[in-house]
C-alpha cells in the first residue's frame, strides 16, 4: 500500500509567459515536467503569437504515437494568446511512471499556411518503485524515487513500530522530473518481522509533518 502526502505549489499561468513572444513569433509552453497525481491532474499551457480571434488547438504526440491527441482548443485573445489548464496526457501504459511528450499548438484557419509550434515536456508519476519487486528483505533492488524537488537529496526513512530504524540517502533528485535512484537491499537494516513503513522525502531527519512525502507500507513474514 502506498500513500502520498504532498503540498502542491500552484504555478500561475502567467509564469509561463514571462517573456512575451515577439510579433509574429508563435510559441507554446508548459512545465518541463508535469506530476501525474491521483488527485491533481492539471497542467498549465500558454500559447502566444497567434492571430487574435483564431482558434488554437492544443494536442500532444509521443515518439511511439505520432498521431496528435487533442487536449483542448480556444480562440486567441486580443494579444494573440491562449492561457489555460488541461488534463495531462495519459501514459502509454497504465502502469507507466515517466514518459516524454511533445506539446503542439496549431492555428489551421488558413490550411495553405497553418501556424504550428511545439515544445517537449515529460509526465511523471510521483512515487517510488523497486525493481525487481522484492521477494526477500535482503534482496538487492533498484529503488527509484520520482517527482521530487530537483537538486535536493532524497531520503528513505525505514520505520518499525513507530521508530526510525534507518535512514538511507537515495541520491540527489535530478532532471526536470526530480529522479533519484539507488541500488540497495530492499530492507537496509536489521530484519524485524511485522509491518514496516518507508517514508520517502527530502528531509534528512524524519518527521510526519514533512509535506512532500511518499509512504510505502509493507510486511516482513517469517518463512
Amino acid at each position: 500500500m502506498s500513500v502520498v502526502r504532498r503540498a502542491l505549489a500552484v504555478l500561475p499561468l502567467a509564469a509561463l509567459a514571462v517573456a512575451a513572444p515577439s510579433a509574429g513569433a508563435a510559441e507554446v509552453k508548459t512545465l518541463p515536467c508535469v506530476d501525474y497525481i491521483k488527485d491533481v491532474k492539471t497542467m498549465p499551457v500558454f500559447a502566444g503569437g497567434f492571430t487574435p480571434g483564431h482558434l488554437v488547438s492544443v494536442s500532444t504526440i509521443t515518439p511511439s504515437n505520432p498521431t496528435p491527441v487533442p487536449l483542448t482548443s480556444a480562440p486567441a485573445d486580443a494579444t494573440g494568446s491562449v492561457r489555460t489548464s488541461v488534463f495531462p496526457p495519459s501514459f502509454a501504459k497504465p502502469d507507466g511512471n515517466q514518459e516524454a511528450f511533445t506539446l503542439i499548438a496549431a492555428d489551421t484557419t488558413n490550411p495553405a499556411a497553418p501556424v504550428v509550434v511545439t515544445t517537449p515536456f515529460e509526465v511523471v508519476r510521483f512515487g517510488l518503485t523497486r525493481t525487481p519487486s522484492p521477494k526477500r528483505p535482503r534482496q538487492r533492488v533498484t529503488v527509484t524515487a520520482r517527482g521530487f524537488i530537483m537538486g535536493k537529496p532524497v531520503y528513505a526513512h525505514f520505520r518499525f513500530r513507530g521508530v526510525t530504524r534507518r535512514t538511507v540517502s537515495l541520491g540527489v533528485a535530478k532532471g526536470p522530473c526530480g529522479i533519484a535512484s539507488k541500488r540497495m537491499r530492499a530492507l537496509p537494516t536489521k530484519v524485524r518481522y511485522g509491518n514496516w513503513l518507508a517514508y520517502i522525502d527530502q528531509k534528512k531527519t524524519f518527521s510526519k509533518e514533512t509535506p512532500l512525502q511518499w509512504i510505502d507500507s509493507f510486511r516482513i513474514f517469517r518463512r
